[in-house]
């Protein structure tokens, strides 16, 4: 029996781990549902997404297995994540390196194996999604390439827990002070200091380029100054504080959500397509127009916005963050310009320079 080898930046990977609090046995409900749909794709007896820990494996999440942990150096798991592609053993009692392995030779055998290493943002193998059988298994190009689509998911759950976790950290590991400097206290959204911060301590950091793909949104009432001249600021505050709540019940719990100026948001979407960045723009829009405020006036008062909105990922390499903003905010003055609420979605970035993403304009 061959042991599972120690991957050469092991200390990097556990320190991810460590940080992203994934070692545990927590529920998650939406990794559960990625091993049981790899269970009904590959038509296997289980499917389990598993965590490499230091002397362990902890089975995160479990199709029809039973077991929550075992050890790490016995694991088929162990071999995987040194790979960049799918480890499969069509047959272990065949393979030299598994015929006499603990989990071979036992009650309940497995026979077949095939792995996709799990990645942190910052590339680290932490863990695989994998499925297995007891009985000997083949597996298609087509097979493989499903394989690794589904493992693609799983990093992206992950990373969208991190971020998510990311922001509450912050608020609270920050003392008083430093929290309603980086806060907006009409909105309870950060402000432009809080945004930087969030993005240069978990999601871009300053010279590095983005982890997955992000959509930019940046959202303006349309005819702000009117509403305060005809009603008073007091309901144009009203107006703001409804608006900041329509972004954050129709955006995700681990969006970034910003107020920068006294009408302007930003909103920095992570794990989006390209396709869905205008879709969930237009969609905000749309809620906006449709949803008429009640005001303590008594009355119901109409608003429109703009969206200016762009997107970049990971193979656009370091993307500067005055430009991506710049981008976003030269198509929100072609919505305003061209009869305002509407969304102008633009992803030719105006230009690089280096001064890292996302950079406080």
């Amino acid at each position: 029996m061959k042991l599972a080898p120690i991957p050469h930046n092991e200390i990097e990977r556990q320190s991810a781990i460590t940080r992203m609090r994934i070692a545990t046995f927590d529920a998650e409900p939406e990794l559960d549902r990625i091993t049981a749909l790899a269970r009904r794709v590959f038509d296997v007896k289980s499917a389990t997404i598993t965590v490499l820990d230091h002397d362990r494996q902890i089975f995160k999440s479990r199709a029809n297995f039973n077991m929550t942990e075992s050890r790490r150096d016995i694991s088929f798991c162990g071999h995987a994540i040194t790979q960049t592609e799918p480890f499969v053993i069509n047959d272990a009692r065949n393979d030299d390196r598994f015929c006499d392995n603990p989990l071979v030779v036992c009650n309940e055998p497995i026979i077949f194996y095939a792995g996709m290493p799990v990645y942190h943002h910052e590339g680290h193998p932490i863990g695989t999604l994998c499925i297995f059988d007891n009985k000997p298994r083949e597996m298609s190009q087509r097979d493989i390439d499903n394989l690794k689509d589904l493992a693609y998911l799983v990093d992206m759950i992950l990373l969208l827990r991190f971020a998510q976790f990311s922001q509450k950290r912050l608020l609270q590991n920050l003392d008083d002070a430093v929290r309603q400097s980086m806060i907006d206290p009409m909105t309870g959204l950060w402000n432009r200091r809080g945004l930087d911060e969030i993005l240069n301590r978990e999601l871009a950091p300053e010279g590095a380029p983005v982890p997955e793909p992000l959509g930019v949104l940046i959202c303006d009432i349309d005819h702000f100054k009117h509403v305060n001249d005809t009603h008073g600021h007091l309901i144009g505050d009203e107006v703001i504080i409804n608006v900041a709540e329509t972004l954050k019940t129709r955006l995700r719990e681990n969006d970034i959500i910003a107020r920068v100026g006294g009408e302007e948001f930003i909103c920095i979407i992570p794990g989006i397509s390209r396709e869905m960045t205008p879709k969930i723009a237009q969609k905000i829009c749309d809620i906006i127009r449709n949803s008429p405020i009640e005001t303590s006036e008594g009355t119901n008062l109409r608003l429109t916005i703009s969206i200016g909105a762009t997107w970049i990922s990971p193979d656009m390499g370091t993307v500067n963050r005055k430009p991506v903003f710049e981008t976003a905010d030269n198509a929100l003055y072609t919505a305003k310009y061209s009869g305002r609420d509407r969304v102008v979605f633009n992803t030719d970035i105006v230009e690089n320079r280096p001064e890292g993403l996302l950079e406080q304009q």
